[in-house]
């Protein structure tokens, strides 16, 4: 007890004030394991298509497979809204906990069983993620319900840092008890970890008021966001952000391939170095007061797409690995920043089904940049994605900064400053 007294005191303010609340304490632990579980998801999901799939559909069932597990999040945000909308954190996180854990334990006992074929276990991954992005909005929602204002950016920053060390500590556990056990033992892993985490969140009281409300239809969080062009402007911008870095994905396995040799152990050096900078930067983001959120988020952009242009520039370890970590340094603080800016901008009463829609519309971007990457490495080769992917990127942060600055300029125009009156001395009647 006095150590972890002492350990608070150890910790930038931001980050001992979010710890020093028990709700927001207590679901910590349960949402590290499972961020633990989906960095071993990462390489379980794939490598059971692989054995599940004939050799020749490989690719295809591979593919099929890693887009079940996170695209039809966009479908149950869209439609389950209704019923949704209107719950608190707690409440969110929970249902989904409880399905993904539910799920993920029938998949490996079915494969076990040698009852799992490819269209059945396709089908299993897209029901279990129907609530995701409605779990990610749970996990939003719950900072801004138990934090006060000016905390919210060192929570976001301390889960996202989480989130980010998971997958560098995921992939190689996935290894090791795939290698041991089977792939389906990785996805048994997942299901404990998600059931841990629905544990842990019974235990949180849960009693903020953030999204405890009546449910907010699809129209109206669509009105929300035409009245609101913040909203839509921070919205936009971080889809196209997104779009943009799904072709990095794409073009650094086969720039590796074609260009270092084809070692496997290179490309895990280079997203290890992201990995890596991207915990880092993402408590630093959490310890920085007043931070200026929309020129950080424009500085963000234009600084992930210049990280990326050495690697594709000298195509060598040091590079990737230099490049990749000042990369993953600078692209982890946009989440949480992103976030912070959506919950200064959100009204109170439809957070919930704004963030929930956010992560509908950004869970689609990077599959769809991935694919768009897949055509792009066809046509121009790893080395020319990549420096699109960058240059483009730049070039984004650039229209928007400006898109920015003409707006407020027409503010300006349109609401000319008041005009001081002149102060007079009352005229001598005597």
């Amino acid at each position: 007890m006095v150590g972890a007294r002492r350990f608070k005191r150890g910790l930038p303010e931001g980050y001992a004030r979010c710890l020093a609340n028990r709700d927001f304490r207590r679901l910590q632990p349960g949402l590290l394991i499972s961020f633990l579980g989906d960095g071993m998801s990462f390489v379980g999901i794939a490598w059971l298509a692989v054995k599940l799939a004939a050799p020749d559909d490989r690719s295809f069932v591979v593919g099929l497979a890693v887009a079940a597990y996170s695209l039809p999040a966009a479908l149950g945000s869209l439609t389950l809204g209704r019923w949704l909308s209107g719950s608190n954190a707690k409440t969110l996180i929970l249902v989904n906990a409880v399905l993904r854990g539910a799920v993920f334990t029938v998949i490996p006992v079915l494969f076990w069983t040698g009852l799992l074929d490819v269209a059945l276990y396709v089908s299993l991954l897209a029901f279990s993620s129907l609530l995701h992005a409605w779990g990610i909005a749970g996990r939003h929602t719950f900072v801004a319900e138990t934090l006060a204002p000016e905390d919210r950016l060192a929570g976001h920053s301390l889960v996202g840092s989480q989130e980010q060390l998971s997958f560098i500590a995921g992939p190689p556990l996935a290894g090791l008890v795939s290698a041991a056990f089977g792939p389906a033992a990785v996805l048994a892993g997942d299901a404990v970890s998600y059931l841990y985490l629905a544990l842990v969140t019974a235990r949180v009281r849960g009693d903020g008021t953030v999204g405890r409300r009546p449910a907010v239809p699809l129209r109206s969080t669509a009105r929300t966001l035409l009245r609101h062009p913040g909203l839509m402007g921070l919205l936009a911008l971080t889809f196209v952000f997104y779009l943009l870095y799904g072709p990095i994905e794409v073009a650094v396995p086969v720039f590796v391939a074609d260009r270092m040799g084809g070692d496997p152990t290179v490309l895990g050096w280079i997203w290890g170095a992201f990995g890596v900078g991207a915990v880092i930067g993402a408590l630093i983001t959490g310890s920085v007061r007043r931070l200026p959120l929309w020129p950080t988020a424009l500085t963000i952009v234009a600084g992930w797409g210049l990280a990326v242009l050495p690697f594709a520039q000298f195509g060598t370890l040091a590079a990737g690995m230099a490049g990749f970590g000042l990369g993953g340094l600078i692209y982890a603080p946009y989440g949480p920043v992103s976030i912070t800016l959506l919950q200064q901008k959100a009204p109170l009463d439809e957070m919930v089904s704004l963030s929930a829609f956010r992560s509908a519309i950004l869970v689609i971007a990077t599959p769809l940049g991935a694919a768009v990457g897949g055509l792009l490495v066809s046509g121009f080769g790893a080395g020319d994605t990549i420096r699109l992917s960058g240059l483009t990127t730049v070039g984004l942060a650039v229209l928007a900064a400006v898109l920015i600055l003409l707006v407020r300029l027409n503010r300006q125009r349109g609401n000319p400053p008041v005009q001081p009156v002149a102060h007079r001395e009352p005229a001598d009647h005597a």
